[in-house]
């Protein structure tokens, strides 16, 4: 029985949102907490029926839910389904919760025993650290590596293969027993209020996937408005002393404008595919994103105006992946990347988001992001190339972006 709560007709215990779920992992119970761009509210969506489902990402049907989605767009998304889902203020204060099992339910109990039971939750290790495995392949050798694959593609790119494709990489370390995610989350979301800041617990993976995405792909919102977003180009938002460089003041190259505009240019292709010429068009802007900037385009669609309440879903399985994570033209981009990247992308620039929660949708590339398991912390970045691209500033942005993450973590 769907059961709806407010402050204060709240009959259930107010837990802590982190209390509720290191309750959830210790018992299997996928999970999300997240924090959307420019909101102060704390979203925790626990899922009580085990194994996540796999389906179609369908904006119109599904339930309230977390969706994470991998980078192969033939693969089917995990979806999280919102079993009980809480809503915090930004000061930690419960302010709402949906119980679509209802207070009585045997599973709901078990999760609220777990709470009882456990410890009170300590400021205990948030850091990770370098992986100290001997075998791990050293930096300079990873440097060499992608400097060389940059070549390679810039070639491709010259002879005609490509316009353009996002080449990405991998760097781990280590973290303790004592890692406490949920404080890392906390953390990154208190540094980097303008992106999508995520913690998703997969137990059937055995991973935890924690990261603070910049890009919206796909959003409705509760006037049915859809949005997505158009962002590349990079640069460093501090200058060599650590001070700010204000955005004004940001100039951008013919390589990070023409990066930029193809992504702006497959947005609008994909809106001439299915013939929609009513959008609103805005930028680009320079945008800063933690300790980087970025150029943004935005898009914006009235849905209910069109009469076209499916475009949300129509607009995700035309968009991924989108250029500022694979190429263009996209076929002969994933060609290459599967090719000559040397790694399973896996979850990592696929898209993650809560659907349908609160009467909108809102799902973000899987972007400055971490993988967490079994003690392994393995963070991923990319850079776009083009025909105009340096192999070791290509190098300098991943290494960059890497830093959204270790510089909260570390």
């Amino acid at each position: 029985m769907l059961e709806i709560h407010s402050v204060p007709e709240i009959g259930i215990p107010t837990y802590q949102a982190e209390s509720l779920w290191s309750a959830a992992l210790a018992l299997g119970f996928p999970a999300a907490v997240w924090r959307l761009p420019n909101r102060n509210e704390i979203n925790l969506l626990i899922s009580l029926g085990g194994d996540t489902q796999r389906k179609k990402t369908d904006l119109e049907t599904l339930l309230a839910s977390f969706v994470v989605h991998p980078f192969r767009e033939s693969e089917d998304s995990y979806v999280l389904e919102g079993d009980l889902i809480f809503t915090y203020s930004e000061n930690s204060v419960l302010k709402n919760v949906v119980n679509k099992l209802g207070d009585e339910h045997p599973t709901v109990k078990v999760l609220f025993d777990q709470v009882t039971r456990s410890n009170p939750v300590s400021e205990r290790d948030t850091l990770v650290r370098p992986a100290s495995d001997p075998r791990q392949v050293q930096e300079s050798d990873e440097s060499e590596h992608f400097k060389a694959l940059v070549a390679e593609a810039v070639a491709a790119i010259k002879a005609g293969e490509f316009a353009k494709i996002v080449l990405s990489r991998t760097k781990k370390k280590s973290y303790s027993a004592d890692f406490q995610p949920y404080q890392a989350f906390n953390r990154l979301q208190g540094t980097y209020p303008s992106a999508f800041v995520s913690l998703v617990s997969l137990p059937e993976r055995n991973e935890l996937w924690l990261g603070a995405s910049p890009e919206t792909l796909v959003s409705v919102d509760a006037n049915a408005i859809f949005r997505t977003t158009s962002l590349a180009g990079t640069q460093a938002a501090l200058d060599a002393e650590g001070v700010l460089i204000p955005a004004g003041e940001v100039r951008w190259g013919q390589k990070e404008i023409q990066e930029q505009a193809l992504v702006s240019r497959y947005i609008v292709e994909c809106f001439k595919k299915i013939r929609l010429r009513e959008y609103y068009e805005s930028g680009p802007k320079t945008v800063r994103a933690g300790n980087l900037y970025h150029l943004r385009t935005d898009f914006e669609v009235h849905t209910a105006a069109l009469n076209f309440p499916e475009l949300g879903t129509v607009m995700l399985e035309l968009l991924h992946p989108t250029s500022a994570v694979c190429g263009t033209p996209k076929e002969a981009a994933l060609r290459f990347i599967e090719a000559a990247e040397g790694y399973d992308r896996s979850l990592y620039s696929g898209y993650l988001g809560p659907v349908n929660v609160d009467q909108e949708s809102a799902l973000f590339v899987n972007l400055r992001t971490v993988r967490l398991s079994e003690g392994e912390a393995t963070l991923y970045a990319g850079a776009g190339i083009t025909e105009d691209s340096d192999p070791q500033r290509e190098w300098e942005e991943t290494e960059m972006k890497c830093q959204t993450l270790l510089a909260v973590l570390t």
